[in-house]
C-alpha cells in the first residue's frame, strides 16, 4: 500500500485545514492509502485528524531547551527538524498543505527523496504580507506540482512567483455538501439562541480581519441606515471575534448608532445552523482565494454577493443568477444590491436556488477524484 505524508501549518478551524480534513475523510474511504499527517502546530481540530490518519505533532520543548534556544543565536535555531519518529518512516509522496508549509519542502525532499504536492490556498495580499519566507524559489523548485485552490490564486503564482503553468492544477476548494446541506438545530432554535425575530437577515463569516473587510462589514449596517432608516435589517457575522476589533467595534458603534444591528455569533462548529438564517450571504472579503464560507452559505442556497477582484469568488457567481459581483470596496453598490434583493423575493429566492445548483461542482466527491488521479501520476513517474 502506497504511503502519503500530509503536512498541515495547524489545525485550526480555518478553511485549508478544513478541506483537507474533507480530502482525507474521502480518501480514507478509499482505502487505496496508508495515511499519515504531521501538524506544524495544532489546533482545536487536533482530534479529527487523529480519528482519520497517524498524526504526529511537534515535540514540545522543555522549559531549559527554550531559554537556551533564546540565548544562544546560531545557524542551528533556523534548521527545520521533524519528528524523530516521523524521519524513521518512509512515503511515497508529501503533500504540504498551503505555502506555510513550503519552508519543509527542500529538507523533505532530501529526506524522502519522494513527490511533493504543495495545495496553494493563498493570494498575493497574504503571501507578501505574512509568508514571503516560505514562497522562495529554492522552496516551490525542491515541489513538483501545485495545486491551486482558484484561478486567481493559479494567475497569482504564475504572475507574481513565476511558477509555471504547466506546474499547476486548478482544483477549487470543496466542501463535504451532504454535512452542511443538514443543520442540526432548527431554525427558530437558532434565532432564538441570537435573539432574532422577523428580520431581514444578511451573513457574514470568516475572522475579523482587514482582509476579511469586517471594517466594510460594519460600514455596511451604516450605509444601509442611512438610505433606509429603520430598515429591519440585522447583519449576521458568524466565526471567531478577535479581542481587538471586538474594543474597536464595542467603541465605534456607539458613535455610528449601529449597536443593535450587527450580532456576532462567534466560533461554531456547525455554521450551517446560522447561516440557514441568512437570505443573502455578502462576502465583503477584499482578499479571498476561494472562501469555504461563500459556498457553504450556496449549498443552503443564499445567494452570495461579493466584490469584484477579491479572489476566486467572481469566478463561482455568474452574475445575477446566482448572485451579484460589485465594484472593489463599494459598500454604497453593495448596500443598494442588497435593498434590491430585500425588496425582491422572487428574485433572491431564484438567484437562492440557482447558487445551490451550481454549488455541486465544490463537493469533495467532485473534487478529491481528480486530487487523487494527480497523486497516482506523480507516484507512477516517480517509480517510472
Amino acid at each position: 500500500m502506497k504511503r502519503i505524508l500530509f503536512v498541515s501549518h495547524d489545525a485550526s478551524r480555518t478553511g485549508a485545514p478544513i478541506v483537507l480534513l474533507h480530502l482525507l475523510g474521502w480518501l480514507k474511504k478509499q482505502g487505496t492509502y496508508k495515511l499519515t499527517v504531521y501538524l506544524k502546530h495544532g489546533g482545536e481540530l487536533e482530534e479529527s485528524f487523529k480519528q482519520l490518519a497517524t498524526t504526529y505533532l511537534p515535540a514540545q520543548k522543555t522549559l531549559p531547551q527554550r531559554i537556551v534556544k533564546r540565548m544562544i543565536k546560531t545557524v542551528e535555531d533556523n534548521s527545520i527538524t521533524l519528528p524523530t519518529l516521523l524521519l524513521k518512516e518512509s512515503f511515497d509522496l508529501v503533500y504540504l498543505n498551503t505555502v506555510v508549509c513550503l519552508d519543509l519542502a527542500p529538507v523533505i525532499k532530501v529526506k524522502f527523496k519522494c513527490p511533493i504536492i504543495c495545495h496553494v490556498h493563498e493570494n498575493d495580499f497574504t503571501i507578501k504580507s505574512y509568508y514571503t519566507g516560505f514562497v522562495t524559489n529554492n522552496n516551490i523548485n525542491a515541489v513538483d506540482h501545485i495545486i491551486s485552490v482558484s484561478q486567481s490564486t493559479l494567475k497569482n503564482l504564475i504572475d507574481n512567483y513565476s511558477v509555471p503553468l504547466k506546474k499547476i492544477t486548478n482544483v477549487y476548494a470543496f466542501i463535504s455538501l451532504g454535512a452542511i446541506k443538514k443543520p442540526s438545530i432548527s431554525v427558530n432554535t437558532a434565532k432564538e439562541e441570537l435573539g432574532l425575530s422577523n428580520e431581514f437577515i444578511i451573513g457574514g463569516s470568516g475572522l475579523t480581519s482587514w482582509r476579511k473587510g469586517i471594517d466594510l462589514f460594519t460600514q455596511l449596517a451604516v450605509v444601509l441606515a442611512k438610505i433606509r432608516p429603520d430598515n429591519n435589517i440585522k447583519l449576521v457575522w458568524v466565526g471567531a471575534v478577535t479581542h481587538e476589533f471586538s474594543c474597536q467595534y464595542t467603541y465605534e458603534a456607539k458613535l455610528l448608532g449601529i449597536t443593535d444591528k450587527i450580532v456576532f455569533t462567534g466560533t461554531k462548529v456547525s455554521p450551517q445552523n446560522y447561516f440557514q438564517l441568512f437570505d443573502v450571504f455578502a462576502l465583503t472579503s477584499r482578499e479571498d482565494p476561494f472562501p469555504l464560507v461563500a459556498i457553504e452559505a450556496a449549498a443552503l442556497n443564499k445567494p452570495v454577493v461579493c466584490f469584484e477582484n477579491s479572489g476566486g469568488m467572481p469566478e463561482f457567481i455568474k452574475n445575477g443568477e446566482n448572485g451579484l459581483v460589485i465594484s472593489y470596496g463599494d459598500v454604497n453598490q453593495l448596500a443598494i444590491q442588497l435593498l434590491i434583493l430585500m425588496d425582491d423575493e422572487n428574485l433572491r429566492l431564484k438567484m437562492g436556488e440557482q447558487a445551490g445548483k451550481l454549488i455541486a461542482d465544490f463537493d469533495v466527491n467532485v473534487a478529491a477524484p481528480k486530487i487523487m488521479q494527480l497523486i497516482e501520476q506523480l507516484m507512477e513517474a516517480k517509480s517510472a
